[in-house]
């Protein structure tokens, strides 16, 4: 439960970004390929739980928009690699799109012999051009394994009560960034284990993620997340 926890704040907070493409998309996410960042989760004490470490690798034209490729390795509080890989984040003029299966610790099936893993309603959709105020859809996927046509497990991650709240200067030890602040609320579920919270991110353009603080349904401050390097 701890391990899923850790993936879930440190994907949530790498996720929810988008990218700018000169034609199509003008959103918050480094623009230069080979740039690197670093956001550093915390417990509500302020100890630190885990890491993630993440480098632009490619922009991509597609149909209607940019495709970007993100590899991120996400480590313990002692730096000690818990898992790789990449995430896929697409873009249109109007919105970015991200992928909410990434989200989920798939790779804990690796190498479990015939499973399968699949997902439903895998993209959560952001505005290129946040207004304050403005509400955004609600968004839920689902990923459920089967081992040689069995169903193992099914867990489901829910948003909902999405909105922009405003505008906020926010410092971090990488430096002082204008960002976009968001709000939502939180649901996980699975056949052991249901949870729920608040979160509120902060995000700013040609950077992603900023700062991150997760709330349990009492309004008590479970877990922060801070960009602590930035290299474009």
């Amino acid at each position: 439960m701890k391990s899923f926890k850790i993936f879930l704040y440190v994907a949530t907070a790498i996720l929810l970004v988008a990218f700018k493409s000169n034609n199509t998309c003008d959103s918050f996410f480094p623009q230069n390929v080979g740039a690197k960042w670093e956001l550093t989760s915390y417990n509500d004490k302020d100890k630190v739980v885990s890491k993630s470490r993440s480098e632009l690798m490619s922009v991509n034209d597609i149909d209607g928009g940019l495709e970007a490729v993100v590899g991120i390795e996400t480590l313990d509080d002692k730096e000690k690699s818990m898992s790789k890989g990449e995430v896929i984040l697409r873009c249109t003029n109007d919105n970015f799109y991200m992928d909410m299966s990434n989200m989920f610790p798939k790779d804990q099936m690796a190498g479990v012999e015939g499973a399968e893993i699949e997902m439903t309603n895998e993209f959560m959709e952001f505005p290129s051009n946040p207004v304050a105020g403005q509400t955004l859809p609600d968004a839920e996927s689902t990923m459920t394994v089967k081992v040689n046509g069995v169903q193992m497990m099914s867990t489901s991650i829910k948003s909902t009560n999405r909105k922009i709240e405003g505008f906020e200067d926010v410092t971090t030890p990488a430096g002082t960034y204008h960002c976009v602040k968001y709000s939502s609320d939180t649901e996980v579920k699975s056949m052991m284990f249901k949870s729920k919270g608040h979160s509120v991110m902060y995000m700013a353009k040609n950077v992603g993620t900023v700062k991150m603080e997760s709330f349990d349904e009492k309004g008590k401050l479970q877990s922060k997340m801070l960009l602590t390097s930035f290299s474009n």
